[in-house]
């Protein structure tokens, strides 16, 4: 009860913590000493009085501090950034200071790391050592390493041999016309290389395969009821507002070209109903065309087709020339037989690209510093990338300058519905955080405002009295995703009542229309 924060019952009060808290930062700041190290004295000398004051009867009380909660973090931040930049002065003042991050690397890559290194593994063989009787729970497992220079290093600074790694290493060894990765040349090339890069790519696909068995197949093996059916817990705890689910996590089930062992096939109507997969097209980038008011993405989703082939064409003049020009066509109706020229994302495909990227990743914040790395290209030609897409777009850029200042002002990103997402580290002097904040205050509103679109949706469906007298209930929603099961033979007029609540969920149009494609089928996996 003498802790500082510690409420009735024993639950801890943000406020009383952030108030002693900001106290003992204070107290450290003057004195000199760290302030976690001050809010532990404060604690421990708090308790010793609550002890005493119990002993003689009386009661006691936590003074209430006269800030808000997000007063006081914000300041206590500033205190202890403060007394960081003071520690790190006085440890480069005695020639102590910590090592720069290139010089930690530089460092660490000359350390000698063994060639060799035992691991103690579960004896599941049943393996019995050498001078022993019988086998033992436990069995030594030495790992040699190739003595390749590493690709990638852990968090501790071993060499890393993550599933990208080891498909850096192997390359695409499939196919007719395979494309070797490093370990080709490492090993020499011809069929030592071509052989190692085998081994590799095989090693991988074991991962896979174990990736693939442990998070999908096994769980939903195991947590079936009688009935072959499986039943997860679904939860609203995630920070924009999205549906998760657990136990197991049907939302996330592997994409349709990773999916060697079709797992959606398992997902199956009961005996004479049906499944009806509604899913959202493109329903990020038309809250962000709604939001900004953008006249160019709001033409470009109007006129339908091939929207990133239509961006790339915004972006980049030599695509737009060529299309004017009737070099390329921008896009065709296969269902009118082969194309009479070159389709725009087959000559231009590294433009397409681009624009795909560029077209999901501004909508998340990402910088031209995070591009560079994605593309492994230089800062300059990453910014100027961008710049492109932004000539084409400037009506998003001036909604996220706007978006960023309302953040910075009030610490909190609303939503399309006005829902909103706390951002205390937008005032950050930790330049990390904030800039983790500002991304998430550009975030928020797309990816919160889909959620809303999604939960708005849901609930139509589940007014909706005539998809109840037809026997269709839902079974599941996984991101922009619905799934609804009934009767086959009322399939044909359910399937058009699900597509029109879901286009309209708020019961009016928004600046851009909301596409779902939705389809009958047996199984989720026939489904898309």
């Amino acid at each position: 009860m003498g802790y500082p924060g510690l409420g009735e019952g024993g639950i801890l009060d943000p406020d009383e913590v952030l108030a002693s808290l900001h106290s003992a930062a204070v107290e450290g700041r003057a004195s000199g000493a760290s302030p976690y190290a001050a809010f532990a004295h404060r604690t421990k000398a708090s308790a010793a009085r609550s002890r005493s004051a119990a002993a003689a009867g009386a009661a006691v009380v936590a003074p209430a501090g006269p800030v808000t909660y997000a007063t006081r973090r914000l300041e206590i931040e500033r205190l202890i950034a403060e007394q960081r930049s003071r520690e790190a002065e006085a440890a480069e003042a005695k020639g102590d200071a910590p090592a720069a991050p290139k010089e930690k690397e530089k460092a660490r890559e000359a350390e000698a790391w063994p060639a060799a290194r035992t691991f103690a593994v579960d004896n599941t063989e049943g393996y019995v050592e050498p001078g022993k009787s019988k086998p033992l729970a436990k069995r030594d497992m030495t790992l040699v390493g190739l003595g390749m220079p590493p690709v990638e290093r852990t968090a501790a600074g071993w060499p890393a041999a993550s599933a990208a790694v080891l498909r850096a290493l192997a390359g695409k060894v499939e196919g007719s016309k395979p494309v070797y990765g490093t370990a080709f040349d490492y090993f020499g090339g011809e069929e030592e290389g071509r052989a190692a890069c085998n081994a590799l790519h095989s090693l991988y696909t074991v991962s896979t395969i174990d990736t693939m068995l442990s998070n999908f197949i096994v769980p939903l093996q195991l947590m079936a009821d009688r009935e072959s059916r499986v039943h997860c817990s679904l939860n609203l705890n995630t920070e924009t507002g999205r549906l998760s689910a657990r136990r197991p996590s049907l939302q996330n089930q592997p994409a349709l070209e990773k999916d060697r062992y079709g797992v959606r096939k398992a997902f199956t109507a009961k005996p004479g109903h049906r499944l009806i997969v509604a899913d959202y097209g493109q329903l990020e980038l038309r809250l962000l065309a709604h939001l900004s008011d953008c006249a160019s993405m709001i033409d470009a989703f109007a006129a339908g087709g091939d929207f990133h082939s239509r961006t790339a064409m915004g972006m980049f003049a030599h695509v737009r020339e060529a299309v004017d020009g009737g070099e390329v066509l921008l896009e065709w109706d296969e269902a009118a037989g082969a194309p009479p020229k070159p389709l725009l994302k087959n000559v231009f495909g590294t433009e397409r690209r681009k624009a795909k990227v560029l077209n999901f990743s501004l909508a998340y914040g990402k910088t031209a510093l995070g591009l560079s790395k994605d593309w492994n290209v230089s800062l300059a030609e990453a910014k100027e990338t961008l710049e492109a897409w932004y000539s084409d777009r400037p009506e998003v850029r001036r909604w996220q300058r706007t978006v960023l200042e309302d953040a910075r002002r009030d610490h909190v990103a609303r939503t399309i519905l006005g829902r909103y997402r706390n951002l205390p580290d937008i005032a950050s002097s930790n330049i990390t955080e904030r800039r983790h904040a500002e991304r998430a205050a550009i975030n928020t509103p797309i990816q919160g405002s889909a959620a809303d679109v999604a939960m708005l949706a849901m609930l139509k469906l589940w007014r909706n009295e005539r998809l109840q007298q037809l026997g269709w209930r839902m079974l599941l929603q996984v991101h922009d995703e619905v799934i609804l099961e009934g009767p086959e033979e009322s399939a044909p007029e359910a399937l058009p009542l699900v597509v029109a609540d879901m286009q309209r969920p708020f019961g009016s149009d928004l600046r851009v229309a909301l596409v779902v494609d939705a389809k009958v089928a047996p199984s989720w996996y026939e489904a898309k």
